[in-house]
């Protein structure tokens, strides 16, 4: 199914189905403030492996981050961090930024990365905050990229479509959307280490 944003997010209906497809294990596509991203619930094991499947990776190896809805949520899946990372991430969020963390001991185990590592999102999109006003997980999610060699990004929506639209259960175009990459920073020794610069700077 193919949903277009509106201007205040999703509609209601559309909500409504993309929960309904995602409780049932599809995987979607959604808009972020960085570039367009598959998603499941963060619950899903095979949606997961799914969402590997469509990027060429082994579930084992890959690097995904969750998305949460806010920093109290994301405390329940990351160790405890102290007061100078926590100023970092409440300075820096909601934005485009992905920091990589340590997990905490609620975070499944197929989420982990061999590091056990989870990237933590929480995007400034009205179509996530839609999405994640009405679920009590994450979301976790992948970037789609044009090839698996390239670290290109879909501007082209109909280009998309036509990519995926058989192959996922939803696909939420948002034609105003920047096609950017979020900043990436590494924050598992306890100091920001800038892992990707996008043009989003890190507010210290």
């Amino acid at each position: 199914m193919i949903i277009e944003t509106q201007r205040y997010g999703l509609h209601p209906d559309d909500i409504d189905f993309i929960m309904a497809a995602m409780k049932k294990g599809r995987v979607g596509i959604i808009p972020t403030d960085s570039v367009y991203a598959f998603c499941c619930l963060a619950n899903q094991k095979s949606a997961i492996e799914t969402i590997s499947r469509l990027k060429h990776l082994d579930p084992k190896a890959a690097m995904f981050s969750i998305i949460c809805k806010d920093l109290s949520q994301a405390s329940e899946y990351f160790t405890q961090w102290d007061t100078p990372i926590f100023r970092l991430l409440n300075k820096n969020l909601p934005g485009p930024f992905t920091f990589i963390m340590n997990a905490g001991g609620v975070a499944p185990s197929f989420l982990k990365s061999k590091r056990k590592t989870i990237g933590l999102r929480i995007p400034d999109h009205t179509v996530v905050k839609s999405i994640m006003g009405r679920l009590t997980v994450p979301l976790m999610v992948g970037s789609v990229v044009t090839s698996e060699d390239t670290e290109d990004y879909y501007t082209d929506s109909d280009e998309l479509i036509r990519m995926y639209e058989k192959q996922v259960g939803f696909i939420v175009i948002d034609e105003g959307a920047r096609q950017e990459v979020s900043t990436v920073v590494d924050l598992t020794s306890g100091e920001p280490e800038i892992i990707r610069q996008s043009r989003h700077q890190l507010k210290m």
